[in-house]
């Protein structure tokens, strides 16, 4: 999975600028939602939130199919469009400040450090690469498994969220209350010292009392993580790396119920 987390790492650089240009222009949420992003497979886009301007909406979005960001308006039509390769975030960073003000929005605090930090990636110095199209793909078929995943968990429990990229963190995920007494958290989460892989994750978080993890659903396909930080199952992404694209949609979906339903009964 090297090459797919080459990708995330360098996906998850680039999304910083529009996680800046949501923290500048969308109203704060509480919960931090309104930095947030989404990965649109439909136009392989990484997209920001809308942006009320002068009477309409503009969103902030990072074009996967040549790496530029892009201003679409709500008729998405581009309407300002800065390269990525070859040049430094900070030369990213100053061309896309330098034209806020012909989009009407004020550069006003853009540039400023975001308040969560993420790794010092060893590139982060250097121009920006072309990502090739093989690692691309990878990276944005399990992207769209995460996304279907996501929606399916949703539907299953009859409950509304929105399927989200976290800046922070860059996980797909969601988190909504499953009934009145559970919260659960599910997405697919980068490579991170609790896994040498991505991996799809799941945890409960119950509005009384603690979740008893003496009766857990046990499977050579995921593995239980009960750490005094997190506790949850994950299922890691190279373990559906040699499978059929029908063969790894079906084993997420096994993860997805047989710990759903397990969760579920200790609310």
């Amino acid at each position: 999975m090297k090459r797919y987390t080459s990708t995330d790492q360098q996906l998850h650089w680039l999304s910083q600028i529009i996680a800046k240009a949501n923290r500048t222009f969308v109203p704060d949420k509480e919960d931090d939602s309104h930095t947030n992003l989404y990965f649109d497979a439909l136009a392989n886009r990484i997209m920001g939130r809308w942006i009320k301007i002068r009477g309409t909406s503009v969103i902030f979005t990072l074009n996967l199919d040549n790496q530029n960001f892009e201003v679409l308006d709500n008729t998405q039509r581009v309407l300002a469009s800065f390269q990525t390769v070859s040049r430094s975030v900070k030369q990213i960073e100053k061309g896309i400040e330098d034209l806020l003000p012909t989009l009407g929005l004020n550069a006003s605090g853009f540039s400023k450090e975001l308040h969560y930090v993420i790794p010092e990636y060893s590139f982060k110095k250097d121009l920006v690469p072309a990502i090739d199209k093989d690692s691309l793909a990878e990276w944005k078929h399990f992207r769209q498994i995460a996304n279907q995943a996501c929606s399916l968990l949703l539907g299953h429990a009859q409950v509304v969220s929105e399927i989200r990229v976290w800046p922070h963190h860059f996980d797909t995920g969601i988190y909504t209350l499953m009934n009145a007494n559970l919260g659960l958290g599910f997405g697919l989460a980068m490579e991170d010292s609790m896994a040498a892989t991505p991996y799809f994750y799941m945890s409960g978080y119950p509005k009384n009392g603690v979740i008893d993890y003496t009766n857990i659903p046990e499977s050579t396909l995921w593995k239980w993580e009960l750490g005094e930080h997190w506790k949850g199952v994950i299922l890691p992404i190279d373990r559906l790396a040699s499978k059929t694209d029908l063969e790894q949609m079906n084993l997420v979906e096994k993860f997805l119920i047989e710990t759903f339903r397990w969760f579920i009964k200790q609310s």
